[in-house]
């Protein structure tokens, strides 16, 4: 089974696409506690995926994990405490789609996986049907960069 760290950013879009869930069955999902403060803030201004993370977290298919971090410069408490996590549990790869931090697990060598990569991995994988994953990235489309939308749409032999 796949271990996946993921942000808050990755958690809120894939929750939004609604795979998230089916992404939690489908690999070991972990996030820390800074990322779900941070997603749980959400639910003052009554986000959805907020509320839908604060169910997978209580349903046990997503781990809260604690740890301490290194600041890294220009990169927030979530973002360090995710490489922190992701070194501690020997992940396979953070799940983000922060520019900022991909440049910087590019930089150290860290594998990471993209939202609009992930939808294509679960359809590829047969955990959701091609219709699903297109419709998914559909309802994240306006928030991802144009190139991954197309690029994952291809994957899965979408058009």
């Amino acid at each position: 089974m796949y271990k996946f760290v993921l942000d808050a950013d990755a958690s809120i879009k894939l929750s939004k696409a609604g795979v998230l869930e089916a992404l939690a069955s489908f690999a070991k999902c972990s996030i820390t506690r800074q990322v779900y403060q941070e997603i749980l803030k959400g639910k003052d201004k009554m986000y959805e995926d907020a509320f839908d993370i604060e169910r997978l977290v209580d349903k046990r298919k997503i781990a809260v994990c604690e740890t301490k971090a290194e600041e890294i410069e220009g990169l927030g408490a979530g973002e360090c405490s995710s490489l922190a996590i992701f070194q501690k549990l020997k992940g396979d790869a953070i799940v983000s789609d922060d520019r900022k931090f991909l440049s910087v697990l590019e930089e150290r060598r860290v594998p990471f996986i993209i939202p609009t990569d992930i939808i294509a991995m679960l359809a590829i994988k047969r955990k959701i049907s091609k219709n699903e994953a297109v419709s998914a990235l559909d309802e994240i489309k306006r928030l991802v960069r144009e190139e991954n939308y197309t690029s994952a749409k291809r994957n899965i032999g979408g058009k």
